[in-house]
């Protein structure tokens, strides 16, 4: 089973957020029980093969059993979604395949945990609310797309904030050039968030989230908070903007 538990944030919350824009555009639907199992299951299949993509030729082995068995599961599960929703739900694939494979590739080189494969692997999770919003993407062009891509980049712009928070407070604690790009992402969000606010085309909750945000990143770095803290934080903060987005 994976052991990064603030991975569980950021496959959950996209999936949830689309499964509110499906609600409310009336395209939700029994096959996303399904696709939830096959992301999920789809996640730990990639964990594994992380793993033993980066692990020396005689410890391999190991991983092989659970990698099989949650691919396997994964496919069978993805399966029943695509007969379920459509083939055209597979059409996503195409988005995935850029997102994910440089990863495994950074893994086979020990550098899983490098920025711009937290920036890869954010983006494949945020990406989920599209794919739970429009099970065939084709159609996404001539729909009414924007709020539900913003969504998403709104997600994005949280969650990879938060992977160069988190940088800030273990594995870069003190890297003053890392602070400066946690608070400079936190406020240039916060900047395009009031932005969008001011034009009509985002709520105001938005702007005030990423401002909260920001403090976060400038205050929290000074403290020497505990990883069991900065999660505990972090829980809070998504369920406050997944409050904000269910009541907005």
């Amino acid at each position: 089973m994976p052991n990064q538990h603030g991975a569980w944030a950021m496959l959950v919350t996209p999936f949830g957020f689309g499964l509110v824009l499906a609600v409310r555009a009336g395209t939700a639907g029994g096959w996303l029980v399904p696709l939830f199992a096959c992301w999920i299951l789809g996640y730990f299949a990639f964990h594994d093969a992380s793993l033993w993509l980066k692990a020396a030729p005689a410890r391999r082995g190991r991983y092989v059993p659970p990698l099989l068995t949650y691919a396997g599961a994964s496919a069978v599960a993805g399966l029943v979604s695509l007969a379920w929703a459509g083939w055209a739900l597979a059409w996503w694939a195409l988005a995935y395949l850029p997102l994910l494979l440089p990863t495994l590739w950074l893994a086979s080189r020990r550098q899983e945990r490098a920025t711009v494969g937290g920036a890869l692997t954010v983006a494949a999770a945020c990406l989920m609310a599209l794919v739970v919003r429009f099970p065939d993407p084709r159609t996404l062009p001539g729909s009414d797309w924007l709020d539900p891509v913003l969504v998403s980049g709104g997600l994005f712009a949280c969650f990879f904030g938060t992977v160069l928070y988190v940088k800030t407070n273990i594995r870069e604690r003190g890297s003053r050039g890392f602070l400066a790009a946690s608070i400079g992402w936190h406020a240039a969000a916060t900047l395009l968030a009031g932005l969008l606010a001011s034009g009509g085309v985002l709520p105001w909750w938005w702007t005030a989230f990423f401002a909260a945000t920001t403090l976060r990143a400038a205050w929290v770095p000074r403290l020497g908070w505990t990883a069991k803290r900065l999660g505990l934080v972090e829980v809070a903060f998504t369920a406050a903007l997944a409050c904000a987005f269910v009541l907005g």
